[in-house]
């Protein structure tokens, strides 16, 4: 018998690794013969028309469901409304997904990342198996959800983290639950470099405060090598960007350009380039995958995300974080031995594909999508914390959600 699985993505969009990952996680179930549903948050906006068509052509139903907010309140995001209105909202979709959960004999619902909470609390009204998977690291902008960490593992049959740093720590953190992984996929092909005589230094992605473009520029000017292209492909954030155009311009940095946006960047690159990426915080660092698919010599920083792509696949150079005269040392050493380690890029290639597909990033999951077991049944007011107070399912669940979200005068 076929089974059915809803997923509660978290943007509607394809502009954001936990979506686009998790878009090829539904495409693999399908090719499996599942049956796959996809809740998101309408808000209406003309890039989700993409989304959607995307989705049908993939073969997964996609519902809409408007929302003054999706995430957790205390998530990125603003609070936009009134407290009452994104309380009611909450209880609104908690309801319309508990209707598609029996209108579509739904067996299993996957939360996807740590932001979404509305299906965790469907499934256990609905006694239905339910699956959370976390993308993101619970710091930064995203520190809050420690806090809810209690909630996410009781309300999960079974917890999925990214392979590598973030499992360890959730591990560490969810000390009663054993963590499982995935890695994250991205349809990634090899792309035919442009041949060239000449070295460039490249970075990839959106100008912005967290991917630290600033860092790479005062590095380059360190090293004097003003006959070296550094060259910056990504959107930008304009405050950001403004601050290290006014850097480059100040200390009067020769060969720095800022090219935007491409839709297809790696067509860019040529066979004598090498990558350079300097996130503070990344989870997984799909971009610094896509490098290595490339075979292009490549840099990046030790956060925690890039970290875990090195262990896994044993390839690029890494720097310190922070340490400018390290980052320089490390693109001087890359440009003077680029020959040796070009080669050795592309000798690993088939290494690195081997462990980059969608079979081994999605087996734990598969695994225990498979699975037929006794569902866990959940208390619905578990943590409602109110005793010898008598309710229907119906004014515990709205006393529920009124306890999740404080009351705050807005």
């Amino acid at each position: 018998m076929t089974k059915t699985i809803l997923f509660i993505s978290p943007t509607g969009t394809m502009d954001n690794g936990a979506e686009i990952s998790i878009f090829n996680l539904m495409k693999f179930l399908v090719s499996k013969g599942f049956r796959v549903l996809n809740v998101f948050p309408d808000y209406r906006v003309p890039v989700q028309k993409n989304y959607l068509e995307q989705m049908k052509k993939a073969g997964i139903q996609a519902i809409g469901i408007p929302a003054v907010k999706w995430w957790w309140e205390e998530a990125p995001g603003g609070l936009p409304g009134t407290h009452y209105q994104r309380v009611k909202s909450y209880e609104d979709n908690i309801k319309r997904i508990r209707d598609i959960l029996n209108q579509n004999k739904v067996d299993l619902v996957i939360s996807n990342t740590a932001n979404v909470f509305q299906g965790a609390l469907a499934a256990a009204e609905e006694n239905i198996r339910h699956f959370w998977l976390i993308h993101e690291f619970p710091e930064g902008e995203f520190g809050y959800y420690k806090e809810k960490l209690g909630f996410i593992e009781y309300y999960s049959d079974q917890i999925f983290a990214v392979s590598g740093s973030l499992q360890k720590e959730l591990s560490q953190l969810l000390t009663d639950k054993n963590i499982l992984s995935f890695i994250p996929y991205s349809e990634i092909s090899g792309t035919n470099l442009k041949t060239s005589n000449s070295h460039r230094i490249i970075q990839i992605g959106r100008i912005t405060e967290n991917k630290n473009q600033l860092e790479l520029i005062k590095a380059f000017h360190n090293l004097n090598i003003s006959n070296i292209p550094l060259i910056f492909i990504g959107a930008e954030d304009e405050e950001y960007a403004k601050r290290c155009k006014d850097y480059v311009k100040n200390n009067s940095i020769q060969n720095v350009h800022f090219i935007g946006f491409l839709e297809k960047p790696w067509e860019f690159l040529t066979d004598k380039d090498i990558c350079v990426f300097t996130s503070k915080i990344e989870t997984f660092g799909m971009v610094y995958i896509e490098a290595l698919i490339n075979s292009i010599p490549t840099i990046v920083s030790n956060n925690k995300g890039y970290r875990s792509v090195k262990d896994l696949f044993r390839q690029g150079e890494m720097y310190c974080l922070g340490d400018i005269p390290d980052l320089s040392r490390h693109i001087l050493n890359l440009l003077t031995n680029f020959s040796m380690k070009k080669n050795e890029m592309v000798q690993n290639k088939e290494k690195i594909t081997a462990i980059y597909n969608l079979e081994n990033a999605y087996k734990c999951i598969l695994k225990h999508v498979n699975e037929d077991v006794e569902i866990n049944v959940k208390e619905k007011d578990k943590f409602l914390n109110i005793k010898g107070v008598k309710s229907s399912k119906i004014d515990v669940f709205k006393n529920f959600i009124k306890k999740l979200f404080v009351l705050k005068k807005l």
